[in-house]
């Protein structure tokens, strides 16, 4: 959680409380795409990979908790 950046852990903070992409982006007054960037990044710093198996915002959100 350490190499998230500030803007990362306040997306993954939303992402845990069950916000979607455009809640989102309506929040903190950027684009959906600018999320989705956030969130690729993230997913990629927590070793995330995608995986049909697994949803990586749940995955990722449970990394957030146990931080």
């Amino acid at each position: 959680m350490r190499s998230l950046s500030p803007r990362e852990r306040e997306v993954l903070g939303l992402i845990a409380e069950g916000s979607s992409n455009t809640a989102i982006a309506r929040q903190l007054v950027v684009t959906p795409g600018a999320v989705e960037k956030h969130t690729q990044h993230i997913f990629a710093k927590l070793g995330l990979s995608p995986d049909e198996d697994q949803h990586r915002r749940v995955l990722a959100t449970l990394a957030y908790l146990r931080s």
